[in-house]
C-alpha cells in the first residue's frame, strides 16, 4: 500500500468524495479554495488510493504548545466505509508517527468525537491515551 502526499500544485477535485463523506459541512463550491488555503498555511494531507479512488486520508499540522512542545496535531483521519478493515487508518497513523519521530516532535495528538468507538479502539490499540476533554464555543453566539 502506498501513502501519497498532497502537494500544493496537485489537482484537488478528486478529494471531494472522501472529504465530503467525512466532513459533511463542506460545500463543493468552496472546499478546494479552503483546502488550498490550509495547505498554504502548513496543513499536510496524506492519502491512500484503492480501486482508483481516494479510500482514506489524514490531515495534520505541525504546532508548538507550551504544554506539549513540538507536536503534530491530526485534524482528520478517515477511511471510506467500503474500504474499512484493510488497515488504511493504521497505516496513515504509523506514517505520521514516523514523520513525527524524524522531525524531532514530542507528541502526536488528535481529538475524536465521543461516539466514534471504532476510532477510539484504533487509537488505544496504537498507544494513544485519553488526556483531556475538548471544549469549543462558537465566536458568534
Amino acid at each position: 500500500m502506498e501513502i501519497l502526499t498532497l502537494k500544493p500544485t496537485d489537482e484537488l477535485s478528486g478529494f471531494w468524495n472522501v472529504l465530503s463523506t467525512f466532513r459533511t459541512n463542506l460545500l463543493e463550491d468552496t472546499y478546494q479554495q479552503e483546502l488550498s488555503e490550509m495547505i498554504k498555511n502548513g496543513f499536510h494531507l496524506i492519502y491512500i488510493i484503492d480501486n482508483g479512488e481516494i479510500a482514506g486520508f489524514a490531515g495534520y499540522r505541525y504546532i508548538q504548545k507550551l504544554f506539549t512542545g513540538k507536536t503534530i496535531y491530526i485534524d482528520d483521519l478517515f477511511t471510506l466505509p467500503q474500504y474499512r478493515g484493510k488497515g488504511y487508518a493504521a497505516s496513515l497513523l504509523e506514517y505520521i508517527h514516523k514523520e513525527a519521530e524524524a522531525a524531532g516532535m514530542n507528541k502526536v495528538e488528535l481529538d475524536s468525537g465521543p461516539t466514534r468507538n471504532d476510532a477510539h479502539r484504533l487509537y488505544l490499540n496504537h498507544k494513544y491515551i485519553i488526556t483531556s476533554m475538548h471544549f469549543s464555543r462558537p465566536v458568534s453566539s
